[in-house]
């Protein structure tokens, strides 16, 4: 499959030379952004959340905006419609198109709302302490679905006495019986479990169709029959032996209580169904089964019966899907977002032969903190409207019909014009293994080719994400900093194919570290460059791939940044709020069982070899990778004697925690690469690539691309000596 790579706009888009100044820390609170626009079934309005960042609060603010669209699809008003107050998500129209839905908070609980466009005063239409999600119109407008989590009594000590009135006694214990105990986005979970209700839209009263203590349902999307007699929705296996397998049932939306009719079986997930208008078809989103490391999404297809076969809806594709897949009105194709080289696009699937014809090219990234592939979509009457993409500024809104984009609303297009941005540049190389690996280079707003510049390489995490040519506050400040960031897609990034996805099975980190060097190489050796001044810094799985790498190749990097990282798989893999994903999907074996394996892939154990001076970074509230990882490793450098320093974020989860801590995780690592900046650098120190060697800050040495220490070394001449302190050092 070829498609025409419109990348090529975004890098080469022009930026004004006499711009304004660079970005500075405080433009987070000057931007907005554009996320999750939904259509009206007529494609004449379109409901959008524009975000941004109150400074006061220190609060991510999402507001629900509505604009309406002429006859040729451009944006003739917009308005607001729901404010942060009631911070809306998860809004859709009705399929009349007279009202909207969201999920908001109340009273300090999250409820269902509903407002008429007449009169668009928002209301609860539900209450208590039932959470609800994802709220799903019925074919007729009446009735809304949606999955609430049903409290349940937490379990107590058997056997305590009555707490005396006035008591000053300790909390209540937790008894903890579930592996899935705590999420990274909720914390703690507490006891109960998901099941399906059915609420009339006009007076609210509501009927719980599933009960009992385990889950009735998973909040992965629901989806009406046409006829609003049944639902269809997901449910999971088992979650700590096989934590990716799920399977689609049918239910009664009638019949509280009804036996649900299982419609898939087939080994792997099975999520977010979507029935064809003509009602003869289900769509969903799925991955088959596997040992291997990445379960590509991908968008599947089956008559809506149980046990009916099932098929892929674009079996040529070889790309992972980034959101659900929706219906065209005719029933005749699907409209699907996919990953493709660094970028999203939105494509149009044929069901008859499976072919896919782009239909909008590149859709932006709503990430922000950093340059991820991404972004939403929707579609409707022939009028598409997603999230734009831009080098030097969050996504805005944009509109097309016929074709052709016919409108668009940009928030920050006043403010980029009093910005000094710095221009992308597509960087590709080859791996040692001979495969091509793309990446960019984001050049310092101030960038001039007469001298060097140091060089940051920025690794996603993930591992299986994307990076690409957009706009993010992270590389932002580091090349208004005065840096040229190199971040790139290795082996394990999506959008490149399955099998490149899955190169990393069994060996994570392992060849990937060829790849991020043959990109440093390519870069360093350009004369505008600094070899001698190299950083290296990633979240998450970059944290991973970036301590690995100064384990592997000490005294390549002047100075390195681990945010969030795994250091030990196998606390990973029984500690993290995935933990049985991460053992059974990326290990293929459990540490008891495979110590070995663990140890060799845990870059904790490479500390023995490292040298370089290393900044850890880590959310207090992470479940994620938790911050005892960050710990161990921290505890390890400090004593080997490693210059090391420990962020911890109060409160923050994986995602970085709130607006002033994201600030702080890009600022500190800016202040420690400033800090280990050399003054000078020579023309041609540490370069390496056609040489083969390898420079520490200028000398040259060989290569080492294994765990083992370099060439004549062994690894304890690569340990710094301890520093004296008056009494001899104690040896164990």
């Amino acid at each position: 499959m070829k498609i025409a790579c419109l990348a090529a706009v975004l890098l080469g888009a022009a930026l004004p030379a006499d711009a304004g100044t660079p970005f500075e820390a405080a433009d987070l609170y000057r931007l907005q952004q554009v996320e999750n626009p939904v259509l009206a079934a007529d494609g004449k309005r379109v409901l959008f959340t524009r975000v941004r960042f109150d400074e006061g609060a220190d609060r991510r603010l999402g507001e629900l905006w509505l604009a309406h669209l002429d006859a040729g699809g451009a944006v003739v008003d917009q308005r607001l419609l729901v404010p942060a107050s009631l911070a809306p998500r998860e809004a859709s129209f009705s399929p009349d198109g007279s009202r909207v839905a969201f999920v908001g908070q109340h009273l300090g609980a999250a409820q269902i709302f509903v407002l008429t466009l007449a009169d668009p005063v928002p209301r609860p239409v539900t209450s208590g302490e039932t959470v609800p999600m994802g709220p799903v119109w019925s074919p007729d407008g009446r009735r809304i679905a949606f999955v609430g989590r049903v409290p349940a009594r937490p379990p107590m000590v058997v056997g305590m006495p009555p707490r005396p009135r006035g008591a000053d006694r300790a909390p209540e214990p937790k008894l903890v019986t579930d592996l899935f105990w705590r999420t990274d986005s909720g914390g703690e979970v507490k006891p109960g479990a998901f099941h399906l209700f059915v609420l009339d839209a006009e007076t609210g009263s509501a009927t719980q169709l599933t009960s009992g203590p385990e889950d009735g349902v998973e909040p992965s999307g629901l989806a009406w029959t046409p006829d609003g007699r049944f639902l269809i929705g997901s449910r999971s296996g088992d979650r700590v032996r096989e934590p990716g397998e799920s399977n689609l049932w049918r239910f009664d939306a009638a019949r509280p209580g009804a036996v649900p009719v299982q419609l898939t079986s087939r080994p792997g997930s099975e999520v977010a169904p979507a029935v064809s208008p003509d009602g003869r078809t289900l769509a969903f989103l799925g991955a088959e089964a596997t040992r291997s490391f990445y379960a590509m999404p991908e968008a599947w297809l089956m008559p809506l019966a149980p046990g009916a076969p099932i098929r892929k809806a674009a079996p040529a594709l070889d790309r992972p899907l980034a959101m659900p897949p929706l219906w065209r009105e005719d029933s005749q194709a699907l409209h699907i977002l996919f990953h493709d080289q660094g970028v999203t696009r939105v494509g149009e699937v044929d069901l008859g032969s499976g072919a896919v014809a782009v239909k909008v090219p590149v859709v932006g990234g709503t990430r922000l903190y950093l340059p991820s592939a991404g972004g939403q979509f929707s579609a409707a009457a022939g009028t598409f409207a997603w999230t734009t993409a831009h080098p030097d500024r969050p996504a805005g809104l944009g509109i097309s019909r016929g074709g052709s984009q016919t409108g668009s609303l940009d928030p920050n297009a006043r403010w980029a014009e009093g910005k000094r941005a710095g221009r992308i540049e597509e960087v590709r190389a080859k791996a040692p293994d001979g495969r091509e690996i793309q990446g960019w280079l984001l050049f310092p707003p101030d960038f001039d080719s007469r001298r060097r510049h140091p060089v940051i390489l920025d690794i996603h995490g993930g591992p299986n994400t994307d990076y690409g040519p957009f706009f993010s506050v992270t590389h932002a400040l580091y090349a208004a900093a005065g840096y040229l960031v190199l971040f790139t897609n290795p082996r394990g990034s999506i959008g490149y194919g399955a099998e490149f996805a899955n190169l990393i099975t069994g060996a994570y980190p392992g060849d990937d570290h060829g790849d991020l060097m043959a990109m440093v190489d390519a870069v360093s050796a350009r004369p505008y460059a600094d070899p001698s001044n190299l950083f290296i810094g990633g979240g998450s799985g970059g944290g991973v791939l970036t301590l690995n790498a100064i384990g592997r190749e000490p005294g390549r990097f002047r100075a390195a940044v681990a945010l969030r990282p795994v250091t030990d798989w196998a606390n990973q893999a029984t500690t993290a709020d995935s933990a049985a994903f991460f053992l059974q999907q990326w290990m293929g074996a459990a540490p008891w069982d495979a110590p070995e394996t663990y140890r060799a892939r845990s870059p904790f154990f490479l500390a023995g070899r490292m040298v370089t001076p290393t900044l850890l970074i880590t959310g207090e509230a992470d479940y994620r990778t938790p911050i005892s990882q960050t710990e161990m490793m921290f505890g390890a450098l400090k004593q080997r004697g490693v210059e090391t320093m420990m962020l911890r974020l109060p409160e923050a989860n994986h995602g970085m925690g709130r607006p002033s801590q994201w600030l702080q995780s890009i600022l500190a690592p800016i202040d420690w690469f400033n800090r280990h900046r050399a003054k000078r650098a020579p023309a041609s120190a540490g370069q390496r690539g056609t040489s083969g060697t390898c420079g520490p800050w200028g000398q040259s040495r060989p290569c080492n691309r294994g765990f083992g220490p370099p060439p004549g070394r062994s690894s304890r001449d690569a340990r710094p000596r301890p520093r004296r302190r008056g009494r001899p050092a104690r040896r164990w």
